[in-house]
């Protein structure tokens, strides 16, 4: 392993993102590649939610780079909206997103830039980089998930069966006790499914069993924009606890808000008890409230969820 200390390595990085009212939550916004050392290629990243903004940078090299930063946000006029300064060191490791944006004041006034416009102006100063030349082009994680999504697609020494329909999925107890808190509960019971190696799934897809079951092997999140399959897969996600996709899955939902489908996402989180994410809808909600309020969806909603619905108007009169 070879360490440099660098006290007086310092980069400006200046990046303007387009269309910021068009960013979509969650969705992730790269820069250009840049680099911090001989080798040590890194981006910027921009995301948004729908109370917050965030500022990452992803290190893609092997290298540990050690850095401080001066980070500012202008609008389309080059008029300072936001400014951090601080003694804070920031760990950058392989392919982690570190997030150097602390809280933003008035988020909202951030859907109505100048131009549609917002430039990140970052100063980066690097403190030391530690790299094992060695090992850096060997990522050990990615070869584990690999091998499980073999074990997986192979049924090596599978020792128990997902039964969807008339599909069978062999899977193994091991990786489903250690994954997901239903199935150990099941396995630790002595129920019948443990003793005849069998599980009974009625009320999933085969194809929303398998995205399941891919993401407690592999803990690969691969799903598209449809929002009955999001929807089916965060139910999945829940009923076996996988807080970790029912996670990904909320997000994915709530980047695919619109004014007409927000009453059934709200349905959703409601029913399943998510608070965070049902915070952000009323946030989202909110915003549009005026066009929403008249929709069909919304009517619904009222008849449906008639408690929620007459909080969520309460809160609104009394803000």
């Amino acid at each position: 392993m070879t360490k440099f200390s660098i006290t007086t390595k310092i980069l400006g990085i200046r990046w303007t993102v387009e269309k910021v009212s068009e960013v979509e939550c969650y969705a992730n916004v790269l820069s250009p590649d840049f680099s911090l050392g001989s080798e040590n290629e890194c981006c910027i990243i921009f995301k948004v939610s729908l109370i917050d903004l965030f500022v990452f940078i992803r290190n893609k090299s092997a290298a540990k780079i050690e850095i401080q930063r001066t980070l500012v946000l202008y609008d389309g006029n080059n008029k300072k909206l936001h400014e951090e300064t601080d003694e804070k060191i920031f760990s950058l490791e392989k392919n982690v997103d570190v997030n150097i944006l602390g809280k933003v004041g008035n988020r909202c006034s951030f859907n109505t830039l100048i131009n549609d416009r917002l430039i990140i102006d970052l100063r980066v100063n690097v403190k030391e980089i530690t790299t094992n030349r060695l090992t850096r082009d060997i990522d050990p994680g990615k070869k584990l998930r690999e091998d499980l999504k073999t074990m997986l697609e192979n049924s090596v020494n599978s020792d128990v069966s997902l039964q969807v329909g008339n599909e069978r999925i062999p899977v193994h107890w091991s990786i489903l006790c250690s994954r997901s808190p239903y199935f150990k509960e099941m396995f630790d019971s002595g129920m019948q499914e443990r003793v005849q190696n069998s599980v009974i799934i009625a009320d999933s897809s085969l194809g929303t069993v398998q995205k399941l079951i891919q993401f407690l092997y592999t803990a690969d999140f691969v799903q598209g924009d449809d929002l009955q399959e999001l929807f089916d897969l965060y139910y999945a996600a829940d009923k076996y606890e996988v807080v970790d996709l029912r996670t990904l899955c909320g997000h994915k939902i709530l980047s695919n808000a619109t004014i007409d489908n927000v009453c059934e996402i709200l349905r959703l989180f409601h029913r399943h008890n998510d608070k965070a994410l049902k915070s952000e809808v009323v946030d989202f909600i909110r915003l549009h409230s005026d066009a929403i309020f008249e929709t069909e969806g919304w009517k619904k909603f009222e008849v449906s969820e008639p408690v929620v619905a007459e909080f969520i108007s309460f809160c609104l009169k009394k803000n």
